[in-house]
């Protein structure tokens, strides 16, 4: 399977995502889609071990398509992962990627996923997570306004989450903005932290 949008925005996303990859260690990616960043992750990073996730059979099959296509040696085979159940347990891990996922979710689901997250990184870690967000009430763009408007009318429970909102529920799970960088396409990188224990 392939994103357009995979190979548009991957080159961004390496060089924002680079001063917050640790040395070693393993990390995670939730909703790892078509898998075409997560072996950009891998190819990039090396000494890092990726474990990619999905709910979508077709995607995991994917996933590990492009893992053997590559023949990536520090990428771990795809796992089934619903982010948005109460009690996953996959960490500590010493990164986690989201990639183009807070949009696509409910409330409800977006926080359950943020608990999980600080629940499996490891103390001073970091959540990287890309993707589209409301700043201040407003819309970035019209084609953010046009984009969300699509979203909402197939399911009215998702769309663009005000960037605040998701800070603020980030923060009651224990992860604190560790960066906040603009990304081409009205994007954002919301890099968050894991407190030390």
């Amino acid at each position: 399977m392939s994103a357009p949008s995979a190979a548009r925005n991957m080159p961004p996303i390496l060089e924002a995502m680079t001063p917050f990859v640790p040395a070693q260690g393993v990390a995670l990616e939730l909703a790892s889609g078509t898998g075409e960043h997560i072996v950009e992750y891998a190819n990039s990073f090396p000494n890092v071990i990726w474990q990619p996730t999905d709910i979508d059979p077709d995607r995991l099959n994917s996933i590990d398509a492009w893992r053997a296509d590559k023949g990536i040696q520090n990428m771990r085979m795809a796992q089934y992962l619903d982010a948005s159940a109460p009690s996953w347990r996959t960490g500590p891990m010493a990164m986690i990627m989201t990639v183009n996922l807070m949009h696509l979710i409910d409330a409800q689901t977006a926080q359950a996923v943020i608990a999980g997250v600080a629940r499996n990184l490891s103390p001073g870690a970091h959540w990287f997570l890309y993707g589209p967000f409301r700043t201040g009430g407003a819309f970035r763009s019209a084609g953010d306004e046009s984009f969300h408007a699509s979203l909402t009318a197939h399911d009215p429970q998702i769309g663009y989450k005000d960037l605040e909102k998701v800070e603020a529920w980030c923060a009651e799970a224990g992860l604190r903005r560790a960066e906040l960088i603009e990304m081409p396409a009205n994007n954002l990188a919301l890099v968050l932290r894991r407190a030390k224990a």
